[in-house]
């Protein structure tokens, strides 16, 4: 009876220590995600002018298992029954659906227009705009005390509606700048994030079986990492297979860097004027609504991008993986402070 523990001791001692090593990497991975990024579009760039034409082919070949695997492990962590939050919060979660759905491609649309002169990037950059947010909805909410049922409604619900509604928003926004084949968007919507989607329950189910939702939460840094590692991988595929492309014509690179820029920096207070002061929403409703809005889940741009448009669409989603953390973080500040001064003159009031 003694001998089995002790057997088994070394052996759980070493996977705390991974999971401790894998949490460190992911927090690094959070903080230093552009720089990241940044890194592996100079090596895929550096590589690719190198690649022969059945090299592309072979790493071209690897997105569809890649974008499989990036999005399961980013849907393992998703509490799905928050759903029923939606009933609680049922104007704002419409509020919060249609602006990130449809207001938020309709702002992005013209900056797509000025800052791309190639069509498949212009259609990188709207679907970028349309595609539903993702985890980060949730995460800013809860750091900023703000409602986090309204959170996981918005994020639940968009998920589910743009699996209907990408293929044909994205018919409607480019259909006349590039080809737009709606059977086609289905059918990878149903093998990357439909398939992923149910894995993903079965895996929760397995879990929560056992350990409750702490199982969950105890694997959520191994899940976001490999999430992570994936949606590097395609950006590598992407800058090394248009390599040549980029070489050629720099301003493929920069200049929809340019557009996202100014989008993220409209985004934000636009979201936020929306929410508070057209809807008449409280702080801790807009706060969900306007990060709904700015915080998009890349990781489904990036796989449609990749596998129903091609390398140019992808690229053009890149940028947005560029701007969209750091944005984020600095209008946290803003609206720490914001809240903070509003507390404090509501308090004079009172007194």
């Amino acid at each position: 009876m003694l001998i089995e523990p002790m057997m088994f001791r070394p052996w759980g001692w070493r996977l705390e220590l991974i999971m401790k090593w894998i949490k460190s990497a992911d927090g690094f991975l959070k903080k230093y995600l552009p720089l990241v990024i940044l890194a592996v579009m100079v090596v895929g760039f550096l590589l690719g002018l190198g690649f022969s034409k059945h090299q592309a082919n072979v790493i071209k070949a690897l997105i569809m298992p890649s974008v499989i695997i990036m999005i399961y492990a980013m849907l393992i962590t998703m509490k799905m029954e928050d759903l029923k939050d939606a009933l609680v919060f049922p104007k704002e979660m419409i509020y919060g659906s249609v602006m990130s759905l449809l207001i938020a491609p309709l702002l992005m649309l013209p900056m797509a227009h000025w800052f791309t002169s190639n069509p498949q990037q212009f259609a990188g950059l709207v679907l970028a705009g349309i595609v539903p947010p993702g985890g980060m909805i949730t995460y800013w909410t809860g750091i900023l005390h703000s409602n986090l049922g309204l959170a996981t409604a918005i994020q639940t619900v968009t998920l589910l509606v743009s699996l209907i509604w990408v293929p044909y928003g994205m018919k409607w926004f480019v259909g006349s700048e590039v080809n737009v084949n709606i059977g086609l968007m289905l059918n990878k919507i149903l093998i990357m994030i439909v398939l992923p989607l149910v894995l993903a329950l079965i895996t929760q189910k397995l879990i929560t079986r056992r350990e409750g939702w702490k199982g969950i939460v105890k694997i959520k840094p191994l899940s976001h990492m490999v999430s992570s590692i994936m949606a590097l991988f395609m950006v590598f595929v992407a800058t090394s297979v248009k390599a040549p492309v980029i070489a050629r014509n720099p301003a493929v690179i920069y200049m929809p860097a340019i557009g996202v820029f100014l989008y993220y920096l409209v985004a934000y207070p636009f979201a936020f004027f929306l929410s508070s002061r057209v809807f008449k929403m409280p702080f801790e409703n807009s706060i969900p609504v306007t990060y709904g809005f700015a915080t998009k889940n890349l990781s489904i741009a990036m796989g449609l991008a990749a596998a129903a448009f091609g390398p140019m669409t992808f690229l053009g989603v890149v940028p947005c993986a560029l701007f969209q953390m750091p944005f984020a973080s600095v209008w946290y500040k803003v609206f720490t402070r914001y809240h903070a001064r509003k507390k404090a003159g509501m308090e004079t009031v009172a007194e």
